[in-house]
């Protein structure tokens, strides 16, 4: 009966594995509201989760061809994988209580949220080295060698992720747009500054989504963005500065319950995408942010169209944005957050 132990192994872990990506798959539409009937691979995040559980099934095809195998780590990583998994699952239905901290401009809960997401990628990377060294050839310090690799892979995205956005900046030239007053510029939110003053980046969007008005490419605009405490709303203090500008506020909405770029694309499919009196959504942010924004938009499975403000930000200022965008978008396409 031992003799007959290596040829289910294969079997069973590829089945956990695969049962962990469907279970993956659905928390990450869970978590933005949706159901896997929305699921499609016209999005990178989904095709990069299905690679790395593949990387992993055929690692362990030849892994068990081998006639020595280390099953109790991975039995450990298998445990340890479906566990976190696990708990990003009870992160989706448990509503954690806001924390007063930020960092990149993400709030406390959602940084937790997204340090247990990365976990769990962590061990599938430290899993999938763990798994080819041995595949190739015995090797008593592949695991210690896999936490290494596993932090090489994490860098590898992430440079990829960085080069990607360098070279895939989205043009909001005017030409790419219709004229038509049944077209919405959705101004998306950004920092507030002391005194409820607007930041550059959110004047800048504001006076972007003012000049699409005036030269007729959108009927109306609708300003996004909640507020940190004591403060304005992003979308109350946009409003203030579009009054300030002398537009014509009858042509203006506001929202002020998103707290993200992804709550603000859920927003518009669940508003606006099916209005029959609106024609073209044409999402106003800086030029850093636009490729996100169609990324997230792939995933609603919506279609809308982009549009950046002439800022200038010098070469720190938008290296520094640039990496932070890098992040936002490996963390999004990984985990839906």
């Amino acid at each position: 009966m031992k003799k007959k132990y290596p040829k289910i192994y294969p079997l069973i872990f590829s089945f956990v594995l695969i049962l962990q990506l469907i279970f993956f798959y659905y928390i990450k539409y869970l978590n933005q509201g949706l159901t896997l009937n929305e699921f499609s691979f016209n999005n990178i995040g989904n095709i990069f989760n299905l690679v790395v559980i593949l990387c992993l099934i055929i690692g362990i095809v030849f892994y068990f061809k081998r006639k020595h195998h280390d099953i109790s780590s991975l039995m450990i990583l298998m445990v340890f994988s479906t566990l976190t998994l696990f708990i990003t699952y009870l992160l989706t239905l448990i509503e954690l209580p806001s924390l007063e901290f930020y960092v990149l401009g993400q709030p406390g809960e959602k940084i937790i949220e997204a340090a247990i997401f990365t976990l769990y990628q962590f061990i599938l990377f430290v899993s999938i080295s763990f798994i080819w060294l041995n595949a190739l050839r015995s090797d008593s310090t592949a695991f210690s060698k896999s936490l290494f690799n596993a932090l090489g892979m994490s860098s590898f995205f992430l440079v990829i992720t960085f080069v990607f956005i360098l070279t895939k900046e989205y043009s909001s030239d005017n030409w790419s747009l219709t004229k038509s007053d049944k077209n919405v510029a959705v101004v998306l939110g950004a920092a507030v500054w002391s005194d409820n003053q607007p930041s550059p980046s959110l004047s800048g969007r504001v006076d972007k989504g003012i000049q699409l008005y005036t030269n007729k490419f959108v009927g109306s605009i609708l300003l996004t963005g909640s507020n940190a405490p004591g403060e304005m709303s992003e979308a109350e203090v946009a409003l203030e500065y579009a009054r300030e500008r002398g537009m014509d506020m009858e042509k203006v909405r506001y929202e002020s319950l998103t707290t993200s770029t992804s709550e603000q694309i859920k927003y518009i499919k669940k508003y606006l995408i099916n209005n029959e009196n609106i024609n073209d959504i044409i999402v106003v942010s800086n030029a850093y942010h636009l490729l996100r924004i169609i990324e997230i938009s792939k995933f609603f499975n919506i279609n809308i169209k982009v549009a950046a403000p002439n800022s200038y930000l010098n070469y720190k200022k938008k290296l520094y944005m640039q990496l932070r965008e890098s992040i936002a978008l490996i963390v999004f396409w990984s985990f839906a957050l």
